[in-house]
């Protein structure tokens, strides 16, 4: 996959020196995979990112027009946030420093894809700082639950060096269907050394005990392996295909056999697996306060306020369509659907195209999807690699159209 995009890439965009553009190279591999540490704010990845993201613009980092829906979107977004400022809030200091970080994350989301876009060998540069992060945030995660280390750990779920073990999961999604994908479509011999770190991955994501992040891997991989057998034509491959996703499966269930062995585990892995669970379905839970929230929203159309209402209902929305409408107003909310249809609508075409991206656009479509789908029961408005997905998918976007002008222009008359 890596040499695919590779392959007739330059090493450095026209009109700037190799010199830096292997700075720029190097800045942005540490910023992703300094992702795996944010127990703490500003986190080494907003600094490297931000310092990144203002050398490229400097240095003449161009925002190509087929990005111009991205840029327009979570800017009227994040104009929702700021309007939503101008009342008042109980939150008001908090709210005005988390208005701040969504500017921030839309910036990186640009930076990404404009990024990609010029130099399409940092997509292979990025995934492969994404991979390596989350093997290590899962490490720290698998070693914080089995030692009990409690700065590693909440409410006994592993977390590594995330606040929140809900983010720690779905992080590793991504790394975790790149990596599946390779088993899934080269010779075992050539990739069986990936199997160490996707059970790694695995194990992050079960120990995060995280519903979400349990759906991501599950569906992920099921709607990858889907993607995959459409695109292959060969019968002898997608025999193939079947009889690695049998034995896949097979070892997913051998392992959670023996993990489950342990009835203080299984007692709690039974627990988390229920899909509602009691502050879900209560008479003010989860699913309720979604309701209300919503007849809430219908009635202000500049928002109630970032994070004011955990004031009334003592948690956060937990649904982030819900979460868009009541802390970016009206215009946050609509914005954020659009942007959420537009970008899997523009995306979609790519996982069928013989392009050097394709198996990164069926990677991160499925990851893109499987979190858009999980956004109604968590709120992932802050998830620093839901932007980097943002930021991905339409840095191929305008690869592709880049591709469809080169196209037109060698065709003949």
């Amino acid at each position: 996959m890596s040499a695919a995009v590779h392959s007739g890439t330059p090493a450095a965009a026209p009109g700037q020196g190799i010199a830096l553009g292997r700075v720029g190279d190097v800045m942005l591999f540490l910023g992703v995979f300094s992702g795996s540490v944010v127990m703490f704010e500003p986190a080494p990845y907003d600094l490297i990112l931000a310092a990144a993201g203002v050398f490229a613009f400097l240095v003449g980092l161009a925002i190509p027009r087929a990005i111009a829906p991205l840029v327009v979107l979570v800017l009227l977004f994040n104009i929702g946030g700021l309007l939503v400022l101008t009342q008042p809030m109980v939150e008001a200091e908090r709210s005005r420093m988390f208005v701040a970080v969504s500017f921030f994350l839309a910036f990186t989301c640009v930076f990404f894809a404009a990024t990609v876009a010029e130099r399409p060998y940092r997509l292979n540069l990025i995934v492969t700082a994404m991979i390596g992060a989350a093997v290590v945030a899962a490490l720290l995660g698998i070693a914080g639950y089995l030692g009990g280390i409690e700065a590693l750990t909440r409410y006994d779920r592993a977390k590594g060096a995330f606040k929140d073990p809900n983010v720690f999961g779905p992080f590793l999604i991504l790394p975790l269907l790149v990596l599946a994908r390779e088993f899934m479509t080269r010779p075992v011999l050539a990739v069986w050394w990936k199997a160490a770190p996707i059970g790694i991955l695995l194990l992050g994501v079960l120990f995060s005990f995280s519903r979400a992040a349990w759906f991501l891997a599950l569906f992920g991989l099921v709607a990858l392996g889907f993607v995959v057998f459409l695109v292959e034509r060969r019968p002898s491959r997608r025999l193939r295909l079947i009889l690695v996703a049998g034995l896949g499966a097979l070892a997913i269930v051998m392992l959670l056999g023996v993990l489950l062995s342990d009835p203080q585990m299984r007692e709690f892995f039974l627990n988390r697996a229920k899909l509602v669970q009691e502050y879900d379905g209560g008479r003010l839970g989860r699913l309720a306060r979604h309701f209300i929230g919503f007849l809430w929203a219908a009635e202000l159309p500049l928002g109630l306020g970032p994070l004011d209402f955990a004031h009334y209902f003592t948690e956060d929305p937990h649904n982030v369509y819900l979460k868009a409408f009541l802390g970016y107003g009206w215009l946050g909310g609509l914005a954020y659907p659009l942007l959420t249809v537009w970008t899997l609508a523009a995306l979609f075409p790519l996982m069928f195209r013989a392009r050097p991206w394709q198996p990164y656009a069926q990677c991160v479509f499925v990851a893109l999807l499987g979190h858009v789908i999980i956004g109604w029961i968590i709120d992932s408005d802050h998830w620093r690699h839901f932007f980097l997905l943002w930021g991905l998918a339409w840095g191929m976007i305008a690869l592709e159209a880049k591709e469809q002008a080169r196209r037109r222009t060698a065709a003949p008359a």
